[in-house]
């Protein structure tokens, strides 16, 4: 059975995906009779009890993952909808920590570690890149000596780099891997000490030519694992994105609307240091392309401060979670998902250490992100007014096939609803070829109204069953034709009761039973 995808904020299409469903795998033909000596052949063709909860587990299972289902005591359904998580790793604001060329002015050097404005690193394991050294000895002697960085280390092990430096040949040394290797500082600087000697023992400073520095250190390609220091107040890009709501699977048509949506905006902070979003662009985009602002009272000065792991709390690998609750009290979060949006563009800019506090010490590791994830909460209840949806599904007539159809005068098909649901169906259905063409229609006048709504009480909740009955006749040469179709295609509009006119609830134990069977008349 193919499924189309359904809408996911208010599910009256389910009832008729159900009896689609039950058609085409619960067809019996073991009561199949034939009076003696008479010209009708009965046929039952299916009769099937449906549950809303079984329908709507069918629904979400054939379409998209992230739905979670939920049937809360009173039997109502909540229907959760998580949408795409987008995230800003760290290391993307840490592009420029990626290296630099430091000259040694003199046997004893100092230089800042490179990286970001505003942010001292006291400490930095790296996982990748380079070290390279290139020593000019402009003098006339054969040099020897060390090379040594106190504040990188690996397994407590200085870095040292010896060298022999010959005259006016430049000495390179080969890219030297400085994976494993930490840095660590107090006030975010590197010294670099050098000890060169000439054959005479004399401790002398390297120069290329008189005056300039001989001896060049450069870093290229610096990746780390674990970053710690002090970020001060600084601000950069953090997120901007485009979410596919993809609460709305169809090109649906008709006017729907949902009693009080929540939504929850959930910002999961790896990142430890303390940091504040600033929101410069959230909207809604409706199904008619139509921008809606989000305005929200939880939002001031469009500014919010995400919880973060603590260094000073030991929380290093931990992440932190920012809930923002959305209803119709605090936003008009209730007008947008009436609109039946299909995506959210937002941007939101980051601040670090907003208070500029110099007491925190702060870090990143290189799994830290920032994420962004948005799930949606829908009771099922609301109202539906000529709401549409279109399906497509396999059809097999049977045994009906080996029917001599020279002899058929008349056959009629039979529907009957038993309808313990707050929603009523008009439906229409076109057999289809191989090749998805329409061989013809069930009802021949156009759309039928073939499930009536059960009436409701004053909650909207359905208080009783209502019965229906459809007979449609076809002529044999009509059935010769449909008893060809290979597929169905399912043309339908869902209204809740009193005309969509009162939200309403769909229960979990709210049940439809539909049968269907076929009379074919013949000459004898």
């Amino acid at each position: 059975m193919q499924y189309q995808k359904l809408m996911r904020f208010f599910m009256p299409a389910i009832i008729l995906a159900g009896v689609c469903y039950s058609a085409c795998n619960k067809t019996d033909f073991e009561d199949t009779g034939l009076g003696d000596h008479t010209a009708e052949f009965a046929f039952p063709l299916f009769s099937t009890t449906l549950e809303l909860k079984d329908l709507m587990y069918k629904v979400l299972n054939d379409t998209l993952s992230g739905d979670t289902l939920l049937i809360n005591p009173d039997n109502t359904m909540t229907l959760y909808y998580t949408g795409d998580v987008v995230e800003k790793p760290a290391t993307d604001i840490f592009e420029d920590f990626a290296g630099g060329l430091f000259p040694l002015l003199d046997t004893v050097s100092s230089s800042p570690i490179d990286t970001i404005e505003g942010v001292t690193i006291f400490r930095a394991d790296l996982t990748q890149g380079n070290i390279g050294i290139t020593i000019i000895n402009g003098s006339a002697d054969t040099l020897t000596g060390k090379l040594r960085i106190p504040q990188m280390t690996k397994d407590g092990q200085v870095f040292m780099f010896p060298f022999v430096a010959y005259p006016n040949i430049p000495l390179t040394s080969p890219p030297i891997n400085v994976s494993g290797y930490v840095l660590q500082s107090d006030d975010n600087t590197l010294e670099f000490i050098y000890e060169a000697y000439k054959p005479n023992g004399e401790r002398v400073k390297v120069e290329s030519i008189p005056g300039f520095p001989g001896i060049f250190v450069s870093f290229e390609n610096l990746q780390f694992s674990y970053l710690e220091g002090f970020w001060g107040f600084q601000e950069y890009d953090l997120i901007k994105d485009t979410i596919e709501i993809n609460i709305n699977q169809t090109n649906l048509v008709g006017d729907v609307q949902i009693r009080n949506p929540k939504v929850t905006m959930r910002i999961a902070n790896s990142w430890g240091f303390p940091t504040r979003g600033k929101i410069k662009y959230l909207s809604f985009i409706g199904k008619d392309n139509n921008e809606i602002p989000l305005i929200s009272s939880v939002f001031p000065d469009s500014v919010i401060d995400f919880n973060y792991p603590s260094f000073a709390a030991g929380e290093i690998g931990q992440t932190k979670y920012t809930d923002v609750y959305l209803d119709e009290t605090n936003s008009n979060i209730a007008t947008i998902f009436n609109s039946q949006p299909k995506r959210l563009i937002y941007e939101v800019g980051g601040i670090s250490n907003a208070l500029n506090d110099p007491t925190i010490t702060g870090f990143l590791t290189d799994s830290s992100v920032i994420s962004l994830a948005m799930r949606v909460e829908l009771l099922l209840e609301g109202a539906a007014r000529n709401f549409g949806a279109d399906q497509t599904l396999d059809l097999s007539f049977g045994e009906f096939d080996n029917l001599d159809t020279t002899k058929i005068e008349e056959v009629e098909f039979k529907l009957v609803t038993e309808n313990a649901t707050p929603v009523s169906t008009t439906l229409q259905m076109y057999f289809l070829d191989d090749a998805g063409v329409a061989i013809d229609s069930l009802f021949s006048g156009g759309e039928q109204l073939v499930i009536r709504s059960a009436p409701i009480n004053s909650e909207g909740v359905a208080t009783g069953i209502t019965r229906t009955e459809h007979f449609i006749p076809m002529t044999a040469a009509r059935f010769e034709r449909v008893r060809t179709a290979t597929k169905a295609f399912l043309k339908t509009a869902f209204t809740t009761a009193q005309d969509g006119n009162i939200p309403v609830k769909l229960l979990a134990t709210d049940k439809t039973t539909v049968k269907m069977g076929l009379k074919v008349k013949t000459r004898l």
